[in-house]
């Protein structure tokens, strides 16, 4: 798919959903940014519609995608990136965490989904995991980890079920941007359990989810841009 003049909505343009923003901007693409609670104040020049919704709300999610479509007249690709990341160690996790990860990050990107491939004709559905549930679940992020699991098995799921007129794929994230409280031993560690050596950059995770929206013959699959963390 070329993107100039198409309609993408991204859900979540904090950290690396700036530089996706930023990029599908120059790609000539159109942009409705949803945001929960703060409109981000990101600095783009372009055509930008934002959104203020819960996404895990199904009436929200049907009007993100409706205000989109009243705005720019139609809508071809969702890139859903909106998610939570909270330690829950498993002697305190508890039903409210379970329900919030669940909802934030799997319930959010199935209705959004739902809600867009209801009004597209035809189009690009890229929504994100992460590296590590894929065999090297985080200790103490149980319904964390819990709920990209399920973002990848609904990636698989909504392939099959929206073929041919949608692509549906994910992208599984690694070691991409060195939080800022990281101390140094362990950013050593970081680095010693990635093959590659280094932090990614967030450009590389909207690398992946640029090819996802160009190619026209790639569905259902998982990609993993992780410095080589699943294979270490």
């Amino acid at each position: 798919m070329d993107l100039k003049d198409k309609v993408v909505i991204l859900t979540g343009a904090n950290r690396i959903g700036q530089d996706v923003a930023r990029t599908l901007l120059a790609a000539g693409a159109k942009l409705a940014i949803s945001y929960f609670n703060h409109k981000p104040d990101l600095n783009l020049t372009g055509e930008i519609l934002y959104v203020q919704a819960d996404l895990s709300n199904a009436d929200q999610a049907v009007s993100t995608v409706a205000q989109t479509v009243h705005r720019f007249g139609r809508v071809d690709a969702l890139v859903h990136m909106a998610a939570i990341y909270k330690r829950t160690p498993w002697t305190s996790v508890n039903e409210a965490d379970w329900n919030e990860n669940m909802n934030t990050i799997a319930k959010s990107a199935f209705l959004m989904s739902r809600a867009f491939s209801q009004r597209a004709e035809a189009g690009k559905i890229v929504l994100i995991s992460d590296w590590s549930v894929q065999s090297q679940p985080y200790r103490d992020y149980l319904p964390y980890n819990a709920a990209k699991a399920a973002v990848e098995g609904l990636t698989k799921s909504l392939a099959k079920e929206l073929a041919p007129k949608f692509t549906v794929n994910c992208v599984a994230p690694g070691p991409m941007l060195q939080p800022p409280d990281l101390s140094e031993a362990e950013n050593r560690e970081v680095l010693k359990n990635t093959p590659l050596g280094k932090w990614g950059g967030e450009h590389e995770v909207t690398r992946a989810i640029m090819y996802f929206l160009e190619s026209d013959f790639t569905t259902g699959q998982i990609l993993a841009v992780d410095g080589g963390r699943s294979i270490a």
